[in-house]
């Protein structure tokens, strides 16, 4: 038993001697682009890149004008995002047009 812990406190020894190196990874350039809009939040949005990929925006789902609106606050209020008000009202505005709520469906016939 105690040669067993002694070969174990041998080796974390050793390891511990051994130098470590930090990796260098290369990343693939960032290809996503946001979706375009005709409003003048789309330049506003770009803001949303501090936190956010182009990937993650640029694959959000259509939503209703309400859902944008909770989640540009939630996003300021939360998670202390810095937009200006007249700015979240701007990016609330090319979500909404850049990203519409899908259409309604058609009634079902009886």
């Amino acid at each position: 038993m105690n040669r067993h812990l002694l070969a174990l406190a041998g080796a974390a020894a050793l390891a511990m001697l051994s130098p470590a190196h930090a990796l260098d990874i290369q990343l693939p350039a960032e290809t996503a682009t946001l979706h375009p809009g005709a409003s003048p939040g789309a330049q506003s949005a770009a803001q949303c890149l501090m936190c956010h990929s182009v990937d993650y925006l640029s694959t959000q789902p259509p939503m209703p004008l309400g859902f944008w609106e909770a989640e540009v606050k939630k996003m300021v209020a939360v998670y202390g995002a810095p937009i200006a008000p007249d700015q979240a009202q701007l990016i609330i505005q090319y979500l909404n047009q850049a990203y519409p709520p899908p259409p309604a469906a058609p009634a079902a016939a009886k």
